[in-house]
Parts: C-alpha cells; sequence; structure tokens
C-alpha cells in the first residue's frame, strides 16, 4: 500500500512540475490557435477530476495532510484553468473584431 502511494504521489510531483514548464514553452508561441487552447483546458479539466479523486482518498484514509496539499493544487489549477478562459475568450472576441473589420474595408 506505501508502495503504490509512493508511486502515485511521484507521479502526480513529476506532473505538476511538466506541466508549467511545457505551459511556459507554448505562451512563447502566439500563434497557437483556439482548438490548441481549448484542448489544453480539457487536459487540464481531466487533471483536476484526478487530484480531487486522489483528494477524496486521502480523506477516505485518514490523511488529511494530503488532503489539504491536494486542495492547493486544485485550487492553483482552477485558477490557472479561469485565467486561460478568459484570455481564450479574450482571444476569441479580438479576432471577431478583426474580422469584421476587414469584411467593412471590403
Amino acid at each position: 500500500m506505501n508502495k503504490s502511494k509512493t508511486i502515485i504521489g511521484m507521479s502526480l510531483l513529476a506532473a505538476s512540475l511538466i506541466i508549467p514548464t511545457a505551459r511556459g514553452f507554448a505562451a512563447d508561441d502566439d500563434r497557437r490557435d483556439i482548438r490548441n487552447q481549448r484542448q489544453d483546458l480539457r487536459q487540464d479539466q481531466q487533471q483536476l477530476e484526478q487530484l480531487r479523486q486522489r483528494r477524496h482518498e486521502e480523506i477516505r484514509e485518514g490523511d488529511k495532510a494530503e488532503a489539504r496539499e491536494y486542495n492547493e493544487k486544485i485550487r492553483e489549477l482552477r485558477k490557472d484553468m479561469q485565467q486561460d478562459k478568459r484570455n481564450l475568450r479574450r482571444g476569441e472576441h479580438e479576432r471577431e473584431r478583426e474580422h469584421e473589420h476587414e469584411h467593412e474595408r471590403d
């Protein structure tokens, strides 16, 4: 049981370190299209659900300290997702305005 907890913990730690790094590189590319941004949000949603499941497992096992750590990770991910959604909507509005301006010029 402890071995599986260690494996799960290390997997989540690795994922939590790798994902922000990958996002940093992705943020450099301003030409990312909406489809990729939406895919990122879907992946974040899946990760959020996995974190919630892990938190519930820790609560069932009575490990409140681990549950608090998962709560913090969940809070951070939700905050990042909200910001990403705002940026996506803002980008869509900007593209719509640019498209309208192009048609006005024609």
